[in-house]
């Protein structure tokens, strides 16, 4: 009988302490987070100093929100829109592709990532399959344009990286572009 004392009171010490070790890790994991920072804080990261509107727009679309939370239009290249659910380069799509383009021919050395992006509207996996094509399409029309291939990526960010949260047609509308970018060297 005493051993089977021993060994029931065994079995919950032993459940006492890994209750208390766990509870002591959780405690050090907590404490190593709250001391970690955040690296999400404005300022933080790539853009420690203050940047102008322009230099800010013609930042990536990632590295703008990283650094203020924001995206914001504008930059050298133009903006290419699209309709709704489409892939599509229509007359003033072309457009902007062609000044895009005139922009790479005249700087040999220049390299850009084209970034598809789109509304709200849809599942987040269809809309980076959309902003997929549209960059696509963009790098493509470009290329038929006489700009090298070499000197064009591409990346999707679907609907997660919008410039205008409103929820309405004109909202939508100024969501559904390839944003153009020079990478860095």
């Amino acid at each position: 009988m005493k051993i089977r004392k021993r060994t029931m009171m065994g079995k919950m010490m032993g459940r006492m302490m890994g209750k208390k070790q766990i509870a002591i890790a959780a405690c050090l994991l907590a404490v190593t987070f709250a001391t970690a920072g955040c690296s999400s804080k404005r300022g933080g990261g790539m853009y420690d100093d203050e940047l102008s509107a322009d230099q800010m727009a013609a930042a990536s679309s990632i590295d703008q929100f990283e650094g203020t939370g924001e995206v914001a239009a504008g930059g050298v290249f133009q903006d290419v829109r699209f309709d709704f659910d489409s892939d599509g380069l229509d007359g003033s799509a072309m457009e902007s592709v062609r000044n895009n383009a005139a922009i790479m021919e005249s700087n040999p050395g220049l390299k850009v990532e084209i970034e598809g992006h789109c509304d709200e509207r849809g599942s987040s996996e269809y809309n980076l399959a959309l902003g997929a094509r549209r960059a696509r399409a963009v790098r493509d029309a470009m290329i038929g344009l006489g700009v090298s291939h070499e000197r064009m990526s591409t990346v999707s960010y679907g609907e997660e990286l919008p410039l205008c949260k409103d929820t309405s047609d004109k909202c939508w509308s100024e969501n559904r572009r390839c944003h153009l970018v020079e990478l860095r060297r």
